[in-house]
Order: C-alpha cells, then sequence, then structure tokens
C-alpha cells in the first residue's frame, strides 16, 4: 500500500496485482484461479452492500496520487516545498525532466487538480491579485502581461476588497 500511495503503477501491474488477491482470496494460492461465484466488483463493494470492503488497486492509486498533487500544491510540509522548488518555475511547471520518483507520479494530475479546484476568496489575504487562478485565468494571463514583470505583482485580493465587498 505503500508504495501505491507514492508511485503511478502501470495499469497491467496493478491488474495483475488484482488478479492475484482474486485468486488468493477465491482458492488460497495466487497463481491458481478458481471458478469465481461472485464477481470482484461485488467483492469490491463496502460491507453495507454486501461486498468485502476492498478497493480497486487502480482507483486507490489514481486517488493517492491526486492526493499527493493536492498536498505538493498546497501543504507547507518540508517534502512538498522542497519539491515545489524544483518543479515550478513562478506559477509554471516545469517542462523538462527532473530525476524524481514522486514528481513523475503527480505531474500528470496537476491539470487535473487545476481544472476541478475552486477558490474560496474569503478576506482574499491569501490570494495574489495577479497571478493565481481565483478567476478562471489569473489576471496577468487575461491582460497579456509579459512574464518579466511577474515578479513585482504583488497584490493581494484583500487589497482590491472594500467593506468586505
Amino acid at each position: 500500500m505503500h508504495t501505491i500511495s507514492l508511485y503511478s503503477w502501470p495499469n497491467t501491474l496493478l491488474k495483475e496485482v488484482e488478479a492475484w488477491i482474486c485468486n488468493f482470496i477465491w482458492s488460497g494460492d495466487i497463481s491458481k484461479r478458481k471458478l469465481v461465484t461472485v464477481s470482484w466488483r461485488k467483492v469490491c463493494k463496502p460491507y453495507s452492500e454486501g461486498g468485502l470492503g476492498l478497493r480497486f488497486l487502480y482507483t486507490l492509486n489514481e486517488a493517492a496520487n491526486l492526493k499527493m498533487c493536492w498536498d505538493l500544491k498546497n501543504s507547507s510540509e518540508d517534502w512538498t516545498i522542497l519539491l515545489r522548488s524544483k518543479v515550478f518555475r513562478g506559477r509554471k511547471v516545469i517542462s523538462h525532466h527532473i530525476f524524481s520518483s514522486i514528481w513523475s507520479s503527480v505531474k500528470s494530475k496537476i491539470n487535473n487538480i487545476n481544472e476541478n479546484c475552486s477558490w474560496i476568496i474569503g478576506n482574499g489575504e491569501n490570494i495574489n491579485f495577479w497571478l493565481d487562478t481565483w478567476l478562471d485565468k489569473p489576471v496577468a494571463s487575461i491582460l497579456n502581461l509579459p512574464d518579466t514583470v511577474h515578479s513585482i505583482l504583488t497584490a493581494r485580493v484583500s487589497d482590491y476588497i472594500h467593506n468586505s465587498f
């Protein structure tokens, strides 16, 4: 489980391991196939729905990679700070290869996270007015401001809020 939560496993390997699990449940031996009386989908349902509460390995792997990607973008843990310093240039993701097994697992999930998240503005103190995607796109991008001026665009959304509006 530890490696499934850290790395993106190939689908063929996930299917093979699931087949071993299935074989073990029905025959007690990972290499022996046996006629099954209950579908694997049924076995993977929660107890409350009549299953054994097992999970599909593909779903676990995908969820763990998305969680790690979310943490990379939003956590202040040491590993995220270190990896962010290597894979982000400003607000953009690098396009060249770096030697990191964790980054290989989450880099394909960055767009998924970005496309499916929304912002809670609150008081706006933690949101960069120009560079964060609190609108559909960063304001600097909408106005086609050159990357060379991004370092001086430090205003927060809170700077533009007056009387909570």
